[in-house]
């Protein structure tokens, strides 16, 4: 686990003096070091609920576009929307490649 300090936000180190653990500072902040293994656990177990309460599960089916619409019409379907990008396909001379997908039928074509 990583802290930092509430003086001036630098990362703590692990130091031990005399047989105690201290986070330390460079600029000096001193603080005793008394995780048990039950505060451990529990903060273990907090991060994985936090953890899990932002987890996104996406199907195949259901996968999230990056992509703008455009309105364009699918040669396979007829529907008029479509997600566009370009990519370079050829060499840097020449210009790149569109692509289209339909948001219906998700056929993919390309205009050069």
């Amino acid at each position: 686990m990583v802290d930092f300090c509430p003086e001036c936000g630098s990362l703590l180190r692990k130091r031990t003096k005399d047989g105690t653990k201290y986070l330390v500072c460079k600029c000096g902040f001193e603080e005793e070091l008394e995780l048990d293994k039950k505060e451990l656990e529990k903060k273990i177990q907090k991060k994985k609920e936090d953890l899990e309460k932002n987890l996104i599960i996406v199907n195949q089916e259901d996968k999230i576009s990056v992509h703008p619409t455009v309105n364009r019409i699918c040669p396979k379907c007829g529907h008029d929307k479509a997600e566009a990008w370009q990519e370079q396909t050829r060499s840097a001379d020449e210009p790149s490649t569109s692509f289209f997908r339909c948001l219906k039928c998700k056929h993919t074509w390309r205009e050069y």
